[in-house]
Order: structure tokens, then sequence, then C-alpha cells
């Protein structure tokens, strides 16, 4: 039997794509979720479709840039449920902007979708996590923390601080049995996906197949943390030399 059994999931950007999925997957897993995003008829139709496999959904309209928003979201969680285990920290945008045409409302725009509302939510979520003796969190990253696309200085600065915060996280939730990791998705055919970037078939991955990863970090015992994983397509120039 899996771990999410019963277990209460938080999930940000979940109207499309990634968190879509993800909020999917945990039900089937047996979990509860919340559904957190800024589309509300989004969020309230994928709650007529969980409720329709069985399952148990909570949709919460929320700016993840918005602190007050977001201490919203987590006080109607556990209204709700009682608790929240589970976090991912998905919401995020994706863009090309080179760095001479790069603004600073831009550039804060970025940083703060991408992570300041991983730090938002799971400085709301530490106190719950806490009490309840356990909790984890996955922060969707991107292969550009690892290797970086071009012209893309505000994204990737955001991904390799979110890693940064992902460490910090995990260091500080050891004393409290709390699992931070991170997820690296190589090119996932979502909606934020920047229109430059050209995909050749059979390229991409489906946001199905990049949920399934998260679910399985999270599906696992307490005492143990999937730290990192990296999902990347077999055809992308990551590695080896030129």
């Amino acid at each position: 039997m899996s771990i999410l059994v019963g277990r209460v999931a938080v999930v940000t950007g979940a109207s499309s794509g990634i968190g879509e999925a993800c909020a999917l997957g945990f039900v089937e897993k047996g979990a509860k979720v919340v559904l957190a995003a800024r589309r509300a008829e989004r969020l309230s139709g994928l709650v007529a479709k969980i409720e329709g496999m069985g399952g148990e959904a909570l949709a919460v309209t929320t700016d993840v840039t918005d602190e007050a928003a977001v201490e919203k979201l987590f006080a109607e969680a556990v209204s709700r449920f009682g608790t929240v285990e589970v976090l991912v920290n998905n919401a995020g945008i994706a863009e090309n902007t080179p760095v001479d045409e790069t603004s600073l409302d831009h550039w804060n725009r970025v940083l703060t979708t991408n992570l300041t509302s991983a730090f938002l939510c799971s400085k709301r979520a530490w106190p719950i996590f806490k009490k309840g003796g356990h909790g984890r969190i996955v922060n969707v990253g991107s292969i550009s923390a690892k290797v970086p696309r071009n012209e893309c200085p505000s994204y990737t600065a955001s991904k390799f601080g979110l890693s940064g915060l992902t460490h910090a996280l995990a260091l500080d939730g050891r004393d409290h049995n709390i699992a931070v990791s991170i997820f690296h998705p190589g090119i996932v055919a979502t909606e934020i996906m920047p229109g430059s970037v050209k995909l050749p078939e059979d390229f991409a991955a489906t946001p199905e197949e990049a949920a399934g990863i998260i679910v399985h970090m999270c599906d696992m015992p307490d005492h143990l943390n999937f730290y990192e994983a990296l999902m990347v397509q077999n055809k992308l120039p990551f590695l080896g030399r030129g």
C-alpha cells in the first residue's frame, strides 16, 4: 500500500501541465489534494474530475507570490483536511529574454514566481509539518539548473536559486523529519513552454511522465528522502563532450 493513502498534498500551479498531472497522480495513490493556482475555472474543472474518480480535492484560487494568499491557502487546507503532509512547489513561468533586454520588472517577476513562491509556501507548510512530526516538499526545478539554455538569465537564476533553497531546507528539515527534494525536468510539453523552443517529434516528455516521477519521490517512507531527480531526453545534448 502506498504511504500516500489518506495523506494531504498541496500542489501549486495545479491548473494545468505538471501540476494538474501531479494532482491526479496523488489521487490515484489515495491522497487528498489541495489545488492552488490563479485560474479558478480550471481548478473547478479539476475538482470535478477528481471527485468523479472518487477522490477528495479542495481548490483554492491562489497567487503564490502573495504572502497573504499563501497563508490563506494553507489555512483553508488545514481547515478542510486537518493537516498538510506533502507540498509540491510547481508554480512557475518559463521564458527566454537576453540580459540586455531584461527589465528589472521582468527579472523580479521571474524570480518571484519561480523562487520566492516556493519560499513562501515552504514557510507556511513548515510549522504544520513540525506539528505533525513529518513532511515532504518537492520543488520543481529545471534542467536549466544544471546546464542552462542561452539567453534566459532570469529563468536560469531562479532555478539555480531554487536548487539552493532545496539544499538549505533539506538540511534544516533533518531534525524535524521533513524531507525536501528537487525534481529537474528536461523538456516537457506544457502551456508554459516558451514558443521559441522548437521540438522534434517524439522528443518532449508529457506532463504525466514528469508527474509520475514527482509522485514516486513523495511515495517514500518518512525516514527517506529522494533528494534529487533529473529527467532528460536521450537525444538532448546534455551529456558528453563537444
